[in-house]
């Protein structure tokens, strides 16, 4: 591996601001020099560091950073030298902290009576992505769909094969909220079956799990 202070002073500054989770925009204004500088340097130490990214650069040098969806934009490498394996790790990166954080969720937000935020359902449909008993509330389930159904729609626009990946990932734990939302309505979660289905088929699985939650004699009443 390439050390350091084989870089130049400029490329070492560009290195520094870039694992302090810059975008191209701030590294240019903080050195005065303009973003076509930067990025003619970041080019210079990817080929140093022989990676393809940036994203590969922060993993080989072992530092983690967070960039919002925004910055990836902003920031998007030349076409062609983002790979949809650095995305997806990085990915899963984020999604096991995520979970390291919580550690082990006990039940939903239907035991407590308060609805479960867009991130604590994530994080509980996640934990349980292959617990097809209890039950989900509707906003459990609901926010866990539009979870799925935005990272995949952002990994599409950036790699097909990116966005696939995710879908099979995110296929077990769909289905098991699924089955659990379906019971907390009183319903089978072989009701999932219909998905199979023509396009009427997606409509009769969503009616089913918008219906309100039901009290079952085996089960506590869902919030």
């Amino acid at each position: 591996m390439i050390l350091r202070n084989e870089l130049s002073r400029r490329e070492r500054e560009v290195v520094a601001l870039l694992l302090e989770g810059q975008t191209n925009k701030q590294i240019a204004l903080g050195l005065h020099i303009s973003e076509r500088t930067v990025e003619f340097h970041l080019k210079n130490i990817y080929a140093k560091y022989q990676v393809a990214s940036r994203v590969e650069l922060v993993l080989k040098l072992g530092t983690s950073t967070v960039e919002s969806v925004g910055q990836l934009a902003q920031d998007r490498d030349p076409p062609g030298e983002r790979t949809w394996a650095a995305l997806a790790r990085e990915a899963v990166s984020k999604f096991g902290q995520e979970i390291k954080m919580q550690g082990a969720l006990g039940s939903t937000a239907g035991v407590s009576g308060r609805a479960p935020t867009f991130f604590k359902a994530i994080r509980v449909c996640l934990v349980k992505y292959a617990d097809f008993t209890g039950r989900a509330s509707r906003p459990e389930f609901w926010w866990f769909a539009l979870f799925v159904t935005l990272g995949a729609g952002a990994l599409l626009y950036v790699h097909e094969a990116a966005a696939g990946v995710f879908g099979v990932a995110m296929l077990l734990p769909f289905l098991a909220a699924g089955a659990r939302r379906a019971r907390d309505a009183g319903r089978s979660g072989w009701w999932q079956l219909f998905y199979l289905a023509p396009a009427a088929g997606l409509v009769i699985v969503a009616s089913v799990l918008a219906l309100p939650s039901v009290s079952a004699p085996d089960d506590a009443p869902a919030a």
